[in-house]
């Protein structure tokens, strides 16, 4: 059948339009899964059950009817038989819960949301302090950890135990003293196996390798197995931050307003990726005031926190600014022990935000300590 110019040129420009459609479906569809792949908490070093360093498993309280960290087959009387929860299908228990978590995190209203875990006292750190730079904020409040900060450490500073939750999985698993009171302690009686906890359930502390022992020089975590990073199975050096925050980054410290290294941040901050100045959102760190470094994903910026709610333009920099617990770090952590690897992982064991800065390196984050010089121009 002969066709007329006119619907030869109808048919071509439909066929291009089908075509053109398929490509931008399937550049979307792998768009899509890189986009949202990232984050996989499941294959990361805070998937606890999986974890070698950690291990977490069952409680080991067998009174039927008794308070028991899971509830399950082994206590009938409370929650029938329909057996155990298992921990590694629920991973996110051990930071979140759907109902009775915190709200406020270190006077910090949604930072950490729905917080399922015991806290230390803000009090009870030893803040960053330098000649350079002392760790406070404008109003002279020293930087002591708050918020999202605060959040990180009750299992980062060694004191809490890691199954200081607040509520359990299951029924009738509620600790309000883990949600009342703040310190030490909190274990619920869950098991743990790995190398990392101590006879408290919180992490172990490291220690400085001695030569006197025969040890070389160096940070020593696991001193347990005596020989450093081949017996720590990846944990060390620093996963137990402990209670002392001297020698970390500040975290809780308002960005300097009088430091002009900071002048190109603070200029453009409140209002970068459509902020609502005054919103007590968080902001992004970017030094082009056209936003043209941000990662398109806004869960890899580096970021500033508002932690003081009577300022909520206040950038303040916290453990999250340029840590992103969720991003998936296989491989390079620990291997998994549940369900294949997500194809679109990242090598991303730190959980380290993306650079702002120009031409950042996905699989190291910090390559050429763009990290770094995101935040302080030197």
């Amino acid at each position: 059948m002969r066709m007329f110019p006119r619907e030869r040129a109808k048919n071509w420009m439909m066929k291009s339009f089908v075509l053109v459609m398929t490509v931008l479906f399937i550049s979307a569809h792998f768009s899509f899964q890189k986009s949202f792949a990232l984050e996989d908490v499941r294959h990361t070093k805070h998937n606890l059950a999986v974890n070698p360093d950690i291990l977490a498993g069952e409680g080991n309280d067998f009174v039927p009817g008794g308070l028991t960290s899971l509830r399950g087959a082994r206590n009938p009387a409370v929650r029938g038989t329909e057996g155990d929860v298992r921990q590694n299908e629920e991973v996110c228990i051990f930071c979140h819960t759907p109902h009775g978590g915190r709200s406020n995190v270190g006077g910090v209203s949604g930072a950490a949301p729905l917080w399922n875990r015991r806290l230390s006292s803000p009090m009870a750190y030893t803040p960053y302090n330098s000649q350079h730079f002392d760790a406070q904020d404008l109003t002279g409040t020293p930087g002591r950890p708050k918020g999202v900060s605060l959040a990180c450490l009750s299992c980062h500073d060694g004191a809490v135990a890691f199954d200081a939750l607040i509520n359990s999985s299951g029924s009738g698993g509620f600790f309000p003293q883990n949600k009342t009171f703040d310190g030490p302690g909190g274990s619920i009686g869950m098991g743990f196996s790995g190398p990392a906890v101590d006879s408290s359930n919180s992490f172990r502390e490291g220690r400085r390798a001695s030569a006197s022992n025969g040890e070389s020089p160096g940070f020593v975590f696991f001193d347990g197995f005596g020989s450093g990073p081949n017996a720590s199975f990846g944990a060390e050096p620093f996963p137990n931050l402990g209670l002392d925050l001297r020698d970390d980054h500040p975290i809780s410290m308002e960005i300097p307003r009088a430091d002009p290294q900071f002048r190109e941040i603070l200029t453009n901050i409140t209002t970068k990726g459509g902020r609502i100045p005054g919103s007590g959102a968080v902001m992004w760190i970017d030094r082009d005031p056209n936003g043209a470094n941000l990662p398109l994903d806004k869960r890899d910026r580096i970021r500033a926190y508002a932690s003081d709610p009577s300022r909520p333009d206040a950038p303040y920099i916290e453990c999250a600014s340029c840590h992103n617990p969720h991003e998936a770090s296989r491989p390079g952590g620990q291997p998994a022990l549940s369900e294949p690897v997500n194809a679109f992982t990242v090598n991303n064991s730190l959980f380290l935000r993306l650079a702002s800065r120009p031409n950042p390196d996905a699989q190291d984050r910090n390559a050429k300590s763009l990290i770094c010089l995101s935040c302080h121009k030197k």
